[in-house]
């Protein structure tokens, strides 16, 4: 009877903390076909995902996925030739994106997107050798663009792009072996380097300095050489997993890097495909990863949920905000009661995800006006949040008179 007891109390806590604490889960899938290869960054509260291959053609469109809508949406094609293998990296609320391949023609052309009205343009070319497979990152209003296969062969070269000035500089080459299809993450103001293909695969992780511009070798991947993984930040963790080994395998686990310590331990696993050549964009709150191969070209999208526990225990704030009138027409209130532990802040968006009003939310009142006689009539959404985490979302119609 106790042996009893004790199984129904592991399993009813079991229970409750997978309820309460989900890990990855499914997201919308992207429109049109799976794809692999693809490039994705994140501008704002929008993630911008395009490019590719399907197993057919390769791909210029972009899609447009926004935080709040939980949507994706058509973004303007690209305007270079369709490629996959490409990089980017995002410089305020600009993306440039460049490098790549696409009917056995390497690149080294280079385009900015202007999320601010949707517009692409092209830029100065990557002065070393057209590539496809490299990295790309971008760390204090600077972009970086390295490695990668060209038709010499693998590359360690690196190179600093200024948008101010329109122009490459040379920086000091990887210290590691040359090598294409690694993955990298930005955490403050360094540039780690992991895993990829330098002719075998290899599990080396390597930190850039940008302010020196050195190379520093740290702890190797704890995972399985391999390459064509993808990268992203968490919690102040970095976070590689995916991708195929050296025997041809491919791979759904993920292993988290911690700075302070230099090391590596296990992250929960992606309950779907094992695939290479996936996607990973993030938010405050949220990380999706997707799209990739494992035989098939894969559509699918999950997003991983830990950071939302905190949205979750806001619940009980969420019922003592309210907003009205909901049609407004000229003007809109927002009432509130918050705890003065944190600061707040309030923003309106339109359906594409451009923001359209913001304001702090001052904890000693409990009442904001917004005027709406500059908008459209249409849908919008809002959003309550304190800090990196989101308090509450929804929507409200503007009837303009």
């Amino acid at each position: 009877m106790i042996k009893f007891y004790l199984s129904l109390i592991f399993l009813l806590t079991t229970f409750f903390f997978s309820e309460a604490n989900p890990q990855w889960l499914p997201a919308p899938y992207l429109p049109n076909t799976g794809r692999s290869s693809c490039t994705a960054f994140v501008i704002g509260q929008q993630a911008f995902v395009g490019l590719g291959y399907d197993g057919i053609n390769f791909k210029k469109s972009f899609y447009i996925f926004n935080n709040f809508t939980n949507q994706w949406y058509n973004a303007p094609d690209f305007q270079g030739f369709p490629r996959c293998a490409a990089v980017n990296f995002v410089i305020g609320t600009n993306a440039f994106i460049g490098t790549g391949t696409g009917l056995s023609v390497y690149s080294n052309d280079f385009w900015k997107y202007n999320s601010l009205n949707n517009t692409w343009s092209q830029v100065a070319d990557l002065p070393g050798e057209a590539r496809h497979s490299a990295i790309g990152f971008s760390v204090f209003n600077k972009g970086y663009v390295g490695l990668g296969y060209s038709i010499s062969g693998l590359k360690k070269d690196l190179w600093q792009y200024n948008d101010t000035t329109n122009s490459w500089t040379q920086k000091n080459d990887f210290n590691g072996a040359e090598r294409k299809s690694a993955s990298v993450f930005v955490l403050g103001d360094k540039a780690f380097v992991v895993n990829g293909d330098k002719g075998v695969l290899t599990n080396g992780c390597w930190q850039y300095n940008h302010a020196d511009d050195t190379w520093i070798q740290k702890t190797d991947f704890t995972g399985t050489p391999r390459s064509g993984c993808v990268a992203f930040t968490l919690n102040g963790k970095g976070i590689v997993g995916l991708g195929y080994d050296t025997l041809n395998n491919f791979c759904n686990d993920f292993f988290e890097y911690d700075t302070l310590t230099d090391a590596w331990s296990p992250f929960d696993s992606l309950p779907s495909q094992a695939r290479s050549g996936a996607i990973a964009f993030s938010f405050p709150t949220r990380v999706y990863v997707g799209l990739g191969y494992d035989s098939s070209y894969l559509r699918d999208m999950h997003y991983y949920s830990a950071l939302n526990d905190k949205v979750i225990e806001s619940s009980a704030i969420e019922k003592l905000i309210s907003i009205y009138p909901n049609p407004a027409s000229k003007n809109f209130s927002v009432s509130y009661s918050l705890p003065a532990d944190e600061k707040y802040f309030f923003r309106l968006l339109d359906n594409r995800g451009k923001q359209l009003l913001y304001a702090p939310l001052n904890t000693a009142g409990n009442f904001a006006e917004f005027k709406t006689d500059f908008l459209k009539s249409g849908i919008y959404f809002y959003e309550v949040f304190a800090s990196i985490h989101s308090i509450s979302t929804g929507k409200i119609l503007i009837i303009s008179q």
